[in-house]
């Protein structure tokens, strides 16, 4: 329509300019089939023209009824595109809705005729892996393994019609995977990505994440050299510091698992300064060599950093430790705490009351080692809130059971084990001999 306007004017230009600039232009004389027509030659470019739209016009219609099969099917199909977007959306909407296996129909529905096909796919996808997710309410729970199967098939359609999704799509179940914890399941979905993108950040920061959530140290061990080259943001220097302290607290547990002394001796030693000052990993190592019959030196590795900085935890920790002379134990720790903690009589909530409540809890383990309950008892009273502490309770309900008074003792150990979400378990007998664990 627009053409016929153009050539419309620009008649009506040619006409004007004809008829201004060539009055006198002559006579034409057209003689066709009996017909005579005599006009000016400015009338004959007029008819040429007109001829030539008329032309134009009949030529497009009939072009517009040969092309009319085209244009019905061009209109079905999006009609169909249509149809197939809308069950996209409903089956987003029976997703939020918890209708896993209804929204996965839905989007498998229109996946041939929909305007983003492999979207369609992921959408069926994300209603299987969410029957596998626990916290989702209303949502019927699936087998593991027929699932793994049919996403599977999905993911194998989509690489085969779409490659250039394929690689966003294994990505996006990959996070999903992470979020169930599905750590060995992501791991294989990971690993071809890993092969063809072998520098991308974003990959390697995926694969430390599984490395930790599997607790393959020595996997994240070997990865930590690429990581410190990474510029992306979201690695920090606390964040890098936090993954070396993983890697020396798996390979600690490991040495204590093997009971091998020179090894744990080794990654102490070996460690950096920065990764070992804490008080987690202070007190991983002390645990360690407690468990491998090092209990001596253990004792010094706490007191060493109870002497630079005064923590509960590790206070916690020395006090658990078997000591073999609880009074030379109570001599050394005396030493690194204030004076004013010595005496039970000082009230317990004058400043840190949880490094206090924690000191005197190592004091009532050291006086039931030496079978003095009722200084065990004194101490207790030093404690604050029992409840704010499981071992708080077990070791107020042991001094209560050997003082013989076993009517509060039984209250303390059923409140321990309702800490400990541990109700109705028996409660086990207090040992003969009297000890510090």
């Amino acid at each position: 329509m627009k053409r016929v306007i153009v050539w419309t004017v620009l008649l009506v230009v040619l006409v004007a300019a004809g008829i201004y600039f060539l009055p006198d232009a002559g006579v034409a004389v057209v003689e066709i089939a009996g017909w005579h027509v005599e006009t000016t030659a400015v009338g004959l470019l007029v008819v040429a023209v007109l001829a030539l739209l008329v032309l134009h016009l009949l030529w497009r219609l009939i072009a517009g009824m040969l092309n009319l099969p085209s244009r019905w099917a061009n209109r079905s199909a999006k009609q169909r595109r249509r149809v197939a977007d809308e069950k996209l959306l409903r089956a987003w909407a029976e997703r939020q809705r918890g209708q896993a296996e209804l929204a996965q129909r839905y989007a498998l529905a229109g996946v041939e005729d929909g305007s983003l096909p492999p979207m369609h796919i992921q959408v069926a996808i994300d209603a299987l892996l969410d029957g596998l997710d626990p916290s989702r309410k209303g949502v019927p729970g699936r087998n593991r393994e027929s699932t793994r199967e049919e996403i599977g098939d999905l993911f194998e359609t989509v690489g085969r019609r779409f490659p250039k999704f394929a690689e966003f799509l294994r990505l996006h179940i990959v996070q999903r995977l992470i979020a169930l914890g599905e750590t060995e399941w992501a791991q294989s979905m990971l690993e071809p990505l890993i092969e063809t993108h072998p520098r991308d950040e974003a990959i390697l920061l995926i694969r430390a994440q599984l490395l930790e959530m599997a607790d393959d140290v020595e996997q994240l061990a070997a990865l930590l050299p690429t990581l410190r080259r990474i510029k992306d943001k979201r690695l920090t220097g606390d964040e890098l510091l936090r993954m070396e302290r993983r890697v020396l607290l798996g390979r600690i547990e490991a040495a204590a698992r093997s009971r091998d002394v020179d090894r744990l001796s080794r990654l102490w030693a070996e460690a950096n300064r920065p990764v070992v000052d804490s008080d987690a990993v202070t007190v991983a190592y002390a645990q360690a060599l407690v468990r491998v019959g090092a209990s001596q030196a253990a004792a010094q590795v706490l007191e060493k950093r109870l002497s630079r900085m005064l923590e509960a935890s590790t206070l916690q920790a020395w006090a658990e430790i078997p000591h073999e002379q609880p009074a030379e134990a109570r001599r050394r720790l005396l030493k690194v705490v204030p004076d004013d903690w010595a005496e039970p009589g000082e009230a317990a909530d004058v400043g840190r009351p949880r490094e206090r409540a924690a000191f005197a809890y190592a004091m009532a383990r050291l006086a039931l080692a030496e079978s003095d309950p009722s200084g065990a008892q004194m101490w207790i009273g030093r404690l604050g809130p029992l409840d704010q502490d499981l071992r708080y309770l077990a070791v107020a309900a042991r001094v209560h059971a050997r003082l013989r008074d076993s009517s509060e003792a039984a209250v303390l150990y059923e409140r321990a084990l309702a800490r400990a979400g541990l109700e109705g378990q028996v409660i086990p007998p207090e040992p003969a001999a009297a000890d510090g664990r």
